[in-house]
């Protein structure tokens, strides 16, 4: 697949970076390296054996029994294992899985014949596998969906590379936090057309081309790291036209540092198997934000045309 490769010529553009001879302001070497290093680990962490790159399949669970195998007929067709794996029985509430071959098909590692999944927003996920295929159920706006993984999938298998505006210091930007009233939430689209809820702790403010830009920030864990759902004036063109994403620390005495090298692609920039949730109305900036990651160049996961825009 190359991923060294990849991750390497991150690495010497670093090098060329801090070489080349231009009318340009040097950048920081260390700033330079540190942005380098964190992208060369963004790609392995994309590249991993079973993670975003490696998404093969999705559906949404019906109520009642769905078969699941690899054989063509099934309800719940998978690229890979036993022709039956299962059947999949969803009351509205619960999920039952009872597996076909107990050797061949394992559910979290163990040999089991009928076991509930976890698929709840909060669950951990129950992972059911066999030859080195696998599926787990999520929640998308109350929906359980299957969503199925192989290291071997086309866009893990074929995957070019990432690319990136050069790193940029002007971009670590030190801003403003607004805190919500706690429990505050923000509506959140997805490309599936599901609506949720979810927890927006505050808003950021900083100061850009003479103008302060505002972004909603949503909370992404217990600890207090938070992110951004965002578009802005280089969308569906330098970048990925359905957005890209942002994560930060939480605040510090009402500041939080932004560091827009490292925004990133959702993963429906390279994927159709996903469940990308997209900017928010008031994250929809018209400025123009040159840094982090561009568009992808291979296979477009998503195409932001072929996606229904539900407002929240």
């Amino acid at each position: 697949m190359g991923h060294r490769l990849h991750i390497a010529s991150a690495l010497i553009s670093t090098a060329s970076l801090l070489t080349a001879c231009s009318g340009e302001p040097a950048v920081d070497s260390g700033f330079a390296a540190a942005t380098e290093t964190w992208r060369a680990e963004r790609e392995a962490r994309l590249t991993a054996p079973y993670g975003w790159l490696s998404l093969a399949g999705l559906h949404q669970l019906a109520e009642g029994e769905s078969r699941a195998g690899s054989d063509p007929e099934a309800d719940l067709p998978l690229p890979g294992g036993p022709a039956e794996w299962g059947v999949l029985a969803f009351d509205g509430d619960t999920v039952q899985f009872t597996t076909a071959d107990a050797e061949a098909v394992t559910v979290d590692g163990e040999a089991v014949g009928t076991t509930t999944l976890t698929w709840r927003s909060g669950e951990d996920a129950t992972i059911v596998a066999a030859d080195g295929i696998r599926f787990e159920l999520i929640d998308r706006g109350g929906r359980p969906f299957v969503r199925v993984r192989d290291p071997d999938a086309p866009s893990r298998r074929d995957f070019v590379g990432l690319t990136w505006f050069e790193p940029d210091p002007s971009w670590a930007i030190d801003a403003t936090f607004e805190a919500h009233p706690e429990g505050h939430t923000l509506r959140i689209a997805d490309v599936t057309g599901s609506v949720a809820e979810q927890p927006n702790p505050g808003a950021v403010t900083f100061r850009r081309d003479g103008e302060v830009q505002r972004l909603q920030a949503v909370q992404s864990s217990p600890e207090g790291r938070m992110w951004f759902i965002f578009s802005d004036g280089t969308s569906g063109r330098e970048t990925y036209g359905l957005g890209r994403f942002l994560y930060f620390d939480p605040p510090e005495n009402g500041r939080v540092h932004l560091d827009f090298n490292e925004a990133f692609n959702p993963p429906c920039a390279f994927n159709p198997h996903t469940t990308c949730p997209l900017p928010p109305p008031a994250n929809r900036l018209t400025l123009r934000v040159d840094a982090g990651e561009k568009a992808y160049t291979g296979p477009v996961g998503l195409a932001p045309e072929s996606v229904t825009r539900r407002e929240p």
